[in-house]
């Protein structure tokens, strides 16, 4: 017996008609989510909302020529074709971001063809419930107040006179008058649930990525600083041991002095992809200022955050930003202090940032995790030395130390700022 199994492009082919990697349909999803450039944050939801509500009332001005063409009604027929085509070009205002002026075709539009079907069909086939679509339409959108009334009372007259001029019951010969009333109930009901369903939906949406926005670091995706302070401060208070690790960039001034902007935007990105994968699933990453980073890691010992902060100048070194093809070298130095060390989470932050500055004045790219003075002496630091030939990114030792100060004096200055800005660093940390 002979099987005749299908080509090769026959198997493509259905595949892109019944799986989910056909072209179509993405094509069609890139559509929808398409955001005109210049959308305001605060009309994404509406601009979502309502194109969906467009593209159905398109569909139905075009299921309503064939419709009315079928009861007789050759003038409506005609309406509802010019409306479809006045539909598509409020779509494309719609998408051009000319959210006004599209939502005041489309409404007009139902409004009209609201109004002439009750007009020829009478006050029993069910036509005068679109005038709710319109009205609802006209409610949730972002319209100033008195457009609104304006609107409301233009929608309500134009209701009144439709039912006034229309006193004659629809008597179908195709249809039964019950049978077309349900039609367009059906319609309008299955409008109003897609409408209301899509608001509730981009609404859940948008509330959570204004609330991951919130929290999120802009340019490196990790934690913004008042994000990882407020979880210091959570866990301090229900009494978890953790380990603090307050990183730095090494000469990162020179490289935007050296490189641009731009590529120091990219080592930073760099940096937050790095914490990212060296990180467990419960650690917290966060950015506390230009090129600082702080590091929460839960119910670890010195020994275990010292092994991580390896991992991380390691992974480093084997793998530093690259920009335009080209790799930037770029090293970090690393405070590293432990929970059980004092007696408050502002000693513990303090601590941490004070074997930073251990790090950066003994000549940068090391590990510092304890032993220092509280306030001046580095006598016994536990140091996790620069790999051999490289003293401070290429810098003499005199110079690395000089450097060193100079940065974190200026990281210093910029914290100074950020206090007197942020409303977050005006609360003191509670231990």
């Amino acid at each position: 017996m002979l099987h005749l199994l299908p080509s090769r492009e026959g198997l493509s082919r259905g595949h892109c008609l019944a799986g989910k990697d056909c072209l179509m349909p993405r094509v069609i999803s890139a559509w929808l989510r398409h955001e005109p450039r210049l959308l305001a944050v605060e009309h994404r939801r509406f601009y979502h909302a309502y194109l969906w509500v467009y593209l159905m009332l398109m569909g139905l001005f075009v299921m309503w020529v064939p419709f009315f063409t079928l009861f007789n009604e050759p003038r409506l027929a005609f309406v509802s074709g010019i409306m479809a085509l006045v539909s598509v070009l409020g779509v494309m205002m719609h998408r051009a971001h000319q959210l006004t002026l599209g939502l005041a075709l489309m409404m007009s539009a139902l409004t009209l063809m609201a109004w002439l079907s009750v007009f020829c069909f009478g006050l029993s086939a069910g036509y005068e419930y679109y005038f709710f679509i319109v009205m609802a339409g006209i409610h949730l959108a972002p319209l100033a107040p008195r457009i609104r009334v304006v609107t409301t009372l233009m929608l309500f007259m134009a209701a009144v006179s439709a039912l006034m001029v229309s006193p004659v019951l629809y008597e179908g010969d195709l249809l039964p008058t019950w049978m077309l009333q349900s039609a367009n109930l059906f319609a309008v009901f299955l409008m109003m649930v897609t409408f209301l369903w899509r608001m509730l939906a981009l609404t859940e949406h948008f509330e959570r990525q204004y609330l991951k926005d919130a929290s999120r670091d802009e340019l490196t995706e990790l934690l913004n600083r008042r994000q990882i302070f407020r979880h210091a401060e959570d866990w301090w208070g229900d009494g978890v041991p953790c380990a603090v690790l307050m990183l730095d960039a090494d000469n990162f001034k020179r490289v935007n002095d050296l490189h641009g902007h731009a590529v120091g935007d990219e080592v930073l990105r760099h940096l937050g992809r790095l914490l990212t994968a060296t990180l467990r699933q419960g650690d917290r990453a966060g950015r506390v200022g230009g090129e600082e980073f702080l590091v929460l890691l839960p119910r670890i010992g010195r020994s275990e955050a010292i092994s991580v902060a390896g991992r991380m100048r390691s992974l480093l070194a084997k793998s530093p930003p690259v920009f335009a093809g080209t790799p930037v070298p770029i090293t970090v130095s690393i405070g590293v202090a432990i929970s059980h060390e004092v007696d408050s989470l502002d000693e513990l932050m303090q601590l941490a940032d004070r074997r930073l500055y251990h790090a950066k004045h003994n000549g940068r790219d090391q590990v510092v995790a304890g032993g220092e003075h509280e306030m001046t002496g580095f006598a016994t630091a536990d140091v996790s030395p620069p790999p051999p030939g490289n003293d401070g990114g290429g810098l003499g030792k005199a110079e690395a130390m000089e450097e060193g100060t100079r940065d974190k004096e200026d990281d210093r200055q910029e914290k100074r700022h950020h206090k007197g800005s942020d409303p977050f660093l005006r609360t003191p940390l509670v231990g």
